[in-house]
């Protein structure tokens, strides 16, 4: 998927290597559903995981264009915590 990027954005990088990040645990989550339907394998997989990946994956792309998205109440840094946790789930 591509996502728009500003010159000026001075997170994009810590930004664009989160949703890196997310885009390989949904990939790997994908896979264990997979195996799951095809080999019965039991693998218990967190559905809400896996929407709140991807909500959060859209957060970060709007923060690319426009920081202030979503207000100032929250920082990237506590944003990319959460996922960090969600991630390593």
């Amino acid at each position: 998927m591509l996502s728009p990027r500003l010159i000026n954005c001075v997170d994009c990088s810590d930004i664009c290597v989160v949703i890196s990040e997310i885009d390989c645990r949904i990939a790997q989550m994908a896979k264990d559903l997979y195996n799951n339907t095809i080999y019965s394998l039991n693998k218990n997989i967190d559905g809400n995981a896996i929407n709140d990946l991807l909500n959060y994956k859209r957060i970060l792309q709007y923060r690319i264009c426009n920081i202030e998205y979503g207000g100032r109440n929250f920082s990237d840094e506590q944003i990319i915590s959460r996922i960090k946790l969600l991630i390593r789930k």
